[in-house]
């Protein structure tokens, strides 16, 4: 008795299982692959369509942020250009005061000892 006659099995039958299986793994793989397709697909239009929402969402917001941007620029002219005009008005004032002291010193210090005074007299009195 030959090692094929102990088994049971001869190589013929054996291959004829293998070619089979094999056959039938093949069929499966490819029933697998053909109903995958159409979910892969809808799963890479849900991503396409994903990141254009994103985009557009991103872009959205660039454009508000440009908005904002100029409109912060725009107020920060309009202070820039209000506090060169203050700085201009305070030094008229302050010329105008030099003016004066230069035109009546005399006056000038009897005013400003008696401001001087008066303030003493308010820090003073709050003890």
């Amino acid at each position: 008795m030959n090692t094929n006659e102990k088994t049971g099995f001869d190589r013929d039958a054996l291959s004829a299982i293998g070619k089979d299986s094999r056959a039938d793994l093949h069929g499966a793989i490819d029933k697998a692959a053909e109903k995958a397709q159409p979910f892969a697909d809808r799963l890479a239009s849900s991503a396409h369509n994903g990141v254009d929402q994103v985009s557009a969402k991103v872009g959205q917001i660039g454009d508000k942020m440009s908005q904002v941007g100029e409109q912060v620029g725009a107020a920060s002219a309009s202070l820039a250009e209000r506090g060169k005009q203050a700085g201009e008005a305070y030094q008229r004032i302050a010329e105008t005061g030099r003016g004066y002291v230069r035109g009546s010193p005399a006056v000038s210090l009897l005013v400003a000892l008696a401001a001087g005074y008066g303030l003493s007299k308010l820090i003073g009195s709050r003890k």
